[in-house]
């Protein structure tokens, strides 16, 4: 074993040093340069790349919209499209040789990006005329691809917006939403220009090796957050203003709190037709509890590592139908943390048809530090969960609980 990690060692380095060999490649002398600029690359097992294309473009270059759709748009071109090289936007294209090499002998623009893309693997560079002009023998290594998600919050008025990626052929459309994707990218510290409307935002994010990068854009994000609607049909529901995905759970704080459906059911159990003129999902429970016991939904809407500061909320404002008290409570749980909650009661008197409940931070209750109330002052900035509470004998459906007056940007990871 040890012999043939030492001959593939030796094979390796012999194989870049033959990199330096005379061949024919590609390459528009716009630039002119003393001396060539030569590559091998290499995949992850340090075997030669062989047969695979590089593309050079412009650091600048960015896939035009115009013509494109949400669905050619999304993919990169292969062998056959119909997509020519100019809609692609590179000025080269290179083929490595059996040593996984190339040669450059010259740049058509001062600074230039090197794509190749393969079973898997890729890589993205910048190479600079000056770095051609110097000449040198540079061993590249292609990485696991990653991948690009985010959100750009839309305008009233505007319903997607284009996600471009400078110096590549990558275009995504938005949905409906501002949600996007961009799947099978080359590690690397990319720059972002997003379109939206009339307007033009630039942006950056950093893709690791085999892991998902998130980069949202806030520039247009609303003065409100939503976060609580039922529309799942699971235990894991999605928050859609802060695109997170999160698993809900149901808790009584006493054997003799009777809830039904039962808590050990799941928070799918849980969640039904809102009823009562109201379309969609809503989550309803009833629950019988001695004084001073209730059962709960919470849910996790910031990392225990990264707690969100919403002391700036102005209103919680959520619907409601029922009998009975229920409670809105934020908490701040984890070991990093100074654990505690503050809530505010609403008593429902609405059986038959829902309405618009209103709390203010001024509802909350005083800190009296009684079963970890700390009050709206402290556990406002710094909040990882929310939970709904039902006392004593009640029975209700809560839908859309909404925060104003924070933008999506406080649940920012920080």
């Amino acid at each position: 074993m040890k012999k043939f990690l030492l001959f593939l060692a030796v094979f390796v380095s012999l194989a870049f040093w033959a990199c330096s060999g005379e061949r024919e490649v590609a390459g528009i002398s716009t630039v002119e340069t003393e001396n060539a600029y030569l590559i091998q690359f290499v995949r992850g097992d340090s075997l030669p790349a062989v047969n695979v294309v590089a593309r050079m473009r412009s650091a600048e270059y960015v896939r035009s919209v115009e013509g494109a759709d949400a669905g050619d748009a999304a993919d990169k071109s292969e062998e056959g499209s119909a997509v020519d090289s100019a809609s692609l936007g590179f000025f080269s294209e290179f083929v490595t040789d059996s040593l996984g090499c190339i040669r450059i002998d010259s740049l058509a623009v001062d600074v230039a990006t090197l794509e190749m893309v393969d079973a898997g693997e890729g890589l993205f560079k910048k190479i600079s005329a000056e770095d051609i002009k110097d000449g040198d023998s540079v061993r590249f290594v292609l990485e696991k691809m990653g991948n690009l998600k985010g959100r750009v919050y839309l305008p009233e008025g505007v319903d997607h917006a284009w996600v471009q990626v400078y110096g590549s052929d990558r275009l995504v459309k938005t949905d409906a939403q501002g949600f996007y994707a961009m799947d099978s990218l080359p590690p690397f510290e990319y720059e972002l220009r997003y379109i939206v409307g009339d307007s033009v935002v630039e942006g950056a994010a950093t893709v690791d090796a085999a892991e998902e990068t998130s980069a949202y854009v806030y520039a247009f994000e609303p003065d409100s957050v939503k976060i609580l609607d039922f529309e799942s049909d699971s235990e894991e529901f999605f928050i859609t203003d802060l695109g997170i995905s999160v698993e809900g759970y149901m808790r009584v704080t006493d054997t003799n709190v009777v809830t039904t459906p039962d808590v050990d059911a799941g928070v799918a159990s849980f969640i039904e037709d809102a009823g009562a003129g109201r379309e969609g999902r809503a989550l309803h429970w009833k629950s019988s509890a001695a004084v001073g016991k209730w059962s709960f939904f919470g849910t996790w809407i910031c990392k225990e590592e990264s707690p969100c500061d919403i002391s700036a909320t102005d209103s919680i404002v959520f619907y409601a139908r029922g009998t009975g008290v229920i409670s809105i409570a934020f908490e701040t749980l984890g070991s990093s943390n100074v654990e505690g909650k503050t809530l505010a009661y609403d008593t429902l008197a609405t059986d038959g048809e829902w309405s618009r409940r209103v709390i203010k931070p001024s509802n909350f209750k005083p800190r009296d530090d009684l079963y970890g109330n700390l009050g709206w002052d402290v556990i406002s900035k710094a909040v990882t969960t929310i939970s709904i509470a039902a006392y004593d004998d009640t029975e209700f459906w809560i839908d859309d609980i909404v925060l104003y007056g924070v933008k999506p940007s406080s649940f920012a990871e920080r």
